[in-house]
């Protein structure tokens, strides 16, 4: 039993990766000791996103694509061929920009960048993979399964991120600048 929980850990490693990011992000902001603002709390889930389900999920990936292309093919129902090497590569381009930007430090335009390129490369697998089904009838487990069903929920979810803590970002900048005025004001009179 545990072996197969392991093999399924291992077989659904984008799922994997996004879950740990979640559950990492969930103990930072139990952890967190100040305000837990909406704008703290979604920055917290985008950092952890950006580093575990788009750098670990795609560095992965470019090892799966890589060393054990002919496996990874086999499980989406393909055949082995060159474009398999350029994926990978692909894969390790976004995994090398997501640990660059995931920082709490760097921009939050970094992490809008690596995150929709990784929403519409992800919706567009998913596409991919619901042509194959119709067209060449591929029902292959890593073509109709769980990674179909990933590819969309977790790129969903990115954006979802994303756009909760874009709001939550103004929500606070207008917040502090009420309050700068309000404050402003007490200093005139």
């Amino acid at each position: 039993m545990i072996s197969d929980i392991i093999a399924g850990l291992i077989g659904n490693y984008m799922t994997t990766a996004f879950v740990i990011g979640l559950l990492v992000a969930a103990i930072q902001v139990a952890r967190y000791k100040g305000r837990r603002s909406a704008a703290v709390v979604s920055g917290l889930f985008v950092n952890s996103f950006v580093f575990w389900a788009i750098g670990i999920g795609q560095a992965v990936n470019f090892v799966m694509h890589s060393v054990f292309g002919q496996f990874a093919a086999q499980s989406i129902g393909w055949q082995q061929s060159p474009f398999q090497l350029e994926l990978a590569f692909s894969s390790l381009g976004f995994a090398v920009i997501a640990f660059i930007v995931h920082g709490k430090r760097m921009p939050f335009s970094g992490k809008v960048a690596v995150i929709l390129a990784a929403v519409i490369f992800g919706l567009g697998a998913a596409g991919g993979h619901v042509f194959q089904m119709i067209v060449n009838h591929d029902y292959a487990v890593n073509n109709t399964g769980l990674l179909l069903v990933s590819d969309v929920v977790i790129n969903l979810t990115g954006l979802a991120f994303v756009i909760w803590h874009a709001v939550a970002r103004r929500r606070d900048i207008a917040a502090t600048d009420a309050l700068t005025v309000r404050d402003s004001r007490l200093v005139d009179a």
